[in-house]
């Protein structure tokens, strides 16, 4: 991908009604410097953290050539940081796209908010107009999994929004004791999960224990995560890409970094299911969870290791589970909620235009931006 030349001089754009400024910088140590200087609640997700945007910068944007685009946008009346947009800059099939760091690993997306976070559908569109007035010369702005609400806050790009994802998030809130969970839960769902442990304990019973940094089998517990989600989307005749070099590095830079957790249900010296959810504040997202197969089907592992990250966080005092993007029926039955994501998408210009016309109508209603990714090396 050609450099884009941020070269010239930093300059402040004012978008046409004069309220909002915005700065577009490749500077990924001063954008996160910003973020840190905001605190903890700016990022309302931990897809938004400064551990996983560090990260993802240091690692997965440079293994497929995404160009930082780290904007801020001010509020000039209350001279205040509005929201900061952590975005990359990649050619797809010629066309320069801007999108969220994102590279199929953030479930969700959201600027990180400042105190003068807009909060209206016309506050907001004037934000993202200083925003996109801030932006080197770029074809087309997609910007995917957008949450309407995340945090207890709204997220503002979302307000402008008009596209549903093909995909949903599924989240909960926790209650107080695992008998008020259980008791929260169909006496159908209660059942099977007596059911599960009981063939669980007829192949020889297992153990379950959480990892909150890293241990002398991490390395191991890794490898079998890869192992065993590679084998599922195999078998599904998808392309999987999370056990490449620059992903496998990533996971496990944010873990070292003690903002992930492992979950590990083992059977005497067998790993029968992993899960990586990640720990942000008062909640929980579990983005992996994968399992043996085979025998142990008959005792559902995943569901029975996601009911014990479920038992452990309302035992650790957390207040919300997620268990990520995608419309899985066992989402559901653990008590998770399907929320609307949304998609924003601008084109700037004429090829942008015609490439989210391709992109709409690509064969198979797949996204062909999701496809390419999963192509990069």
């Amino acid at each position: 991908m050609a450099q884009i030349d941020f070269d010239r001089p930093m300059r402040w754009t004012a978008n046409a009604a004069g309220r909002y400024l915005a700065e577009a910088t490749c500077d990924s140590e001063l954008f996160l410097q910003r973020a840190a200087a905001l605190g903890p609640s700016a990022a309302i997700t931990p897809f938004q953290s400064p551990d996983w945007l560090s990260t993802w910068l240091k690692l997965l944007g440079p293994s497929v050539a995404a160009e930082p685009l780290l904007i801020t946008v001010r509020d000039s009346f209350r001279d205040e940081i509005a929201m900061l947009l952590p975005l990359v800059v990649r050619r797809v099939c010629g066309v320069a796209l801007v999108e969220f760091a994102d590279l199929s690993v953030s479930d969700y997306n959201v600027p990180l908010l400042g105190p003068a976070a807009p909060s209206t559908p016309e506050a907001a569109a004037a934000a993202f107009e200083a925003a996109l007035a801030a932006m080197p010369d770029v074809d087309v702005v997609r910007l995917c999994n957008l949450p309407l609400t995340a945090g207890g806050k709204v997220n503002p790009l979302a307000l402008l929004a008009s596209t549903p994802s093909s995909t949903v998030r599924n989240v909960t809130t926790l209650p107080r004791s695992w008998d008020d969970y259980l008791e929260s839960r169909p006496r159908k769902f209660r059942k099977a999960l007596r059911q599960h442990h009981r063939a669980l304990d007829a192949l020889g019973g297992v153990r379950v224990r959480m990892m909150t940094s890293p241990g002398d089998d991490t390395a191991h517990l890794f490898g079998k995560l890869d192992q065993f989600q590679r084998a599922r989307i195999a078998a599904l005749g998808k392309r999987y890409l999370l056990d490449r070099p620059a992903y496998a590095r990533f996971y496990r830079e944010v873990f070292s970094r003690g903002q992930a957790m492992l979950s590990v249900m083992e059977s005497g010296d067998s790993v029968v299911a992993v899960a990586y959810s990640l720990l942000h504040r008062q909640s929980c997202t579990t983005v992996r969870l994968a399992h043996a197969g085979a025998e142990w089907n008959r005792g559902s592992p995943g569901i029975v290791l996601a009911s014990e990250i479920i038992r452990w966080l309302i035992d650790s005092g957390i207040e919300q589970f997620d268990l990520g993007a995608g419309g899985y029926d066992y989402k559901k039955q653990l008590g998770c909620e399907p929320q609307p994501l949304m998609v924003l998408e601008k084109a700037l210009t004429l090829k942008g235009r015609m490439a989210l016309s391709a992109w709409s109508t690509y064969t198979g209603g797949r996204s062909l931006v999701q496809s390419l990714t999963a192509k990069a090396s």
